[in-house]
């Protein structure tokens, strides 16, 4: 076979089914000396399934769009591949030219980098496989034009990886005129940065997602001075796109639909008030098409707070404790500190002051233990200008949720390129105050408390057989008897080793 002449493909831990719970995903960011690849394989990243040509059947959201973009460009199904990873025998060849590989970590800076800073176990999972993928041997062997895009492309900015390109940015925009550039052997400059794209002009994806991930819109408006969403402009999809991306996803097999945008909520306002009839209209018309479940992606607590209303409406439109045991959301609290708040993310509490934000926190968890949503919840430790007073109110917000079921992430913060913040230090082991493993044991305590229930309410969605639960039980009583230790040593305020 000669290949396609753009191949679009990731590494094993992006292309994961991960069993229909999409965040066993998350065990790609501990080390392979601490988890063999066996497990993650047959237990959290199972790959997804192959066509007989070796196409992937689900794909990252993010790669389907730009599949979407080539094709409406003028590119040919004969030109354009999505690839599963372990099949790419059928894919590339002497007539490729380009791979363009989407990842959302590809180096483990995000969520990674403070576990193996701590641990000292070796590189993780997600940047093993992902320098593996790049260093395939046909890759190396024909020698295609590697443009890197997605999420955590900007990680590739700094270090020294054979990759020719990285593409930063919304890729329906200009991906497809770097292709022919690339093809018709003009310059292209190594970093490349995307422009963003009006919300009707969003493509219909061509092919199912990866966790039932359907996009409905774009951008967020709140400004948080770490977080690169928040400089994209706020813009929503119409309704028919979104329902025609979700009948792609059902027509390949695809059960659950997950809902995404960077606060589900402001569906089709401005930001900073909700319509909640366009968000109703929105929800009914997704449930009309019968799906097993209804998630959303993520969730702004300020948004929730001022519309809790909407948030038991949705519950009822849903159908949540009848049709679907729960719902779920990543929503980001990241500090308790009034201060740090106001000092990083000052609009985050609006239309509330941020002297408010940790009794918002508060009713909102009470709101979703009532209606049945499961919060999971990201921190981030190590902000510039934090004080161990600063992370102490951030302990004892966590301590008082504890009862309600969850999920608590610590991430130390790491600069991302290209946010108010891209040029401050990161928070490591090194610089790390007693205040900071204090925090990270409160969390893994809060984690541990609900672990065995988060599974229980997790097979609602998940596919894998018997033996595989059998296994993630086993973890989790593992995860009850080793874990204690380490989580009684933070706590302390010492480092777990």
């Amino acid at each position: 076979m000669s290949g396609k002449r753009i191949v679009l493909t990731s590494d094993r831990t992006m292309m994961s089914s991960y069993h229909g719970g999409v965040l066993l995903g998350f065990a790609a960011i501990m080390p392979r000396a601490v988890m063999p690849e066996w497990v993650l394989r047959s237990l959290f990243c199972p790959p997804v399934r192959a066509y007989p040509d070796g196409r992937a059947v689900y794909a990252p959201c993010g790669m389907r769009k730009v599949e979407a973009a080539l094709l409406d460009a003028g590119f040919s199904r004969d030109e354009v591949m999505v690839a599963h990873p372990d099949h790419l025998d059928k894919a590339i060849g002497s007539d490729t030219e380009i791979v363009g590989i989407t990842h959302d970590d590809p180096m483990g800076k995000i969520a990674v980098r403070e576990i193996e800073d701590i641990i000292n176990r070796g590189p993780p999972h997600n940047r093993h496989s992902f320098l593996k993928l790049i260093n395939n041997p046909l890759i190396k062997k024909y020698d295609p034009v590697i443009v890197v895009g997605g999420n955590g492309a900007w990680e590739l900015a700094d270090e020294d990886v054979s990759v020719d390109h990285i593409y930063l940015g919304e890729g329906e925009s200009e991906f497809p005129e770097v292709c022919r550039a690339i093809l018709d052997g003009r310059n292209v400059p190594r970093i490349i940065q995307g422009t963003p794209v009006a919300g009707d002009r969003i493509p219909v994806n061509r092919g199912a997602t990866i966790a039932g991930i359907v996009e409905i819109g774009r951008g967020c408006w709140r400004g948080c001075a770490f977080c690169s969403p928040t400089m994209r402009s706020l813009r929503h999809r119409p309704v028919s796109s979104i329902l025609e991306d979700i009948r792609v996803n059902m027509r390949e097999g695809m059960r659950d639909v997950l809902l995404h945008s960077e606060d589900v909520f402001t569906y089709g306002s401005r930001g900073m008030r909700p319509e909640p009839d366009r968000v109703l209209e929105l929800f009914r018309s997704v449930k009309q098409l019968s799906p097993h479940t209804i998630d959303v992606s993520h969730l702004s607590l300020a948004t929730v707070h001022q519309s809790m209303d909407l948030l038991s409406d949705v519950s009822e439109v849903v159908g949540v404790g009848t049709d679907q045991r729960y719902m779920s959301a990543w929503i980001g609290i990241e500090t308790g500190s009034c201060r740090i708040l106001e000092m990083h993310m000052p609009r985050k509490a609006l239309p509330e002051s941020p002297d408010r934000w940790p009794e918002i926190v508060r009713e909102c968890y009470a709101l979703f233990h009532e209606e049945h949503w499961v919060p999971v919840a990201s921190l981030v430790l190590g902000l510039p200008g934090e004080t161990a007073e600063d992370v102490v109110r951030t302990t004892e917000l966590v301590e008082s949720l504890k009862e309600y079921t969850g999920l608590m992430l610590p991430l130390f913060f790491t600069p991302m390129a290209g946010t108010a913040l891209g040029s401050y230090r990161g928070l490591g082991k090194d610089n790390a105050l007693p205040e900071h493993w204090e925090l990270v044991g409160t969390c893994m305590e809060y984690n541990l408390r609900h672990l065995r229930k988060l599974h229980s309410l997790y097979r609602e969605r998940m596919t894998p057989n018997p033996l595989v639960h059998m296994g993630l039980r086993a973890i989790n009583i593992a995860a009850d008897i080793v874990l204690p230790k380490y989580m009684r040593r933070m706590k302390r305020g010492e480092p777990p080793n």
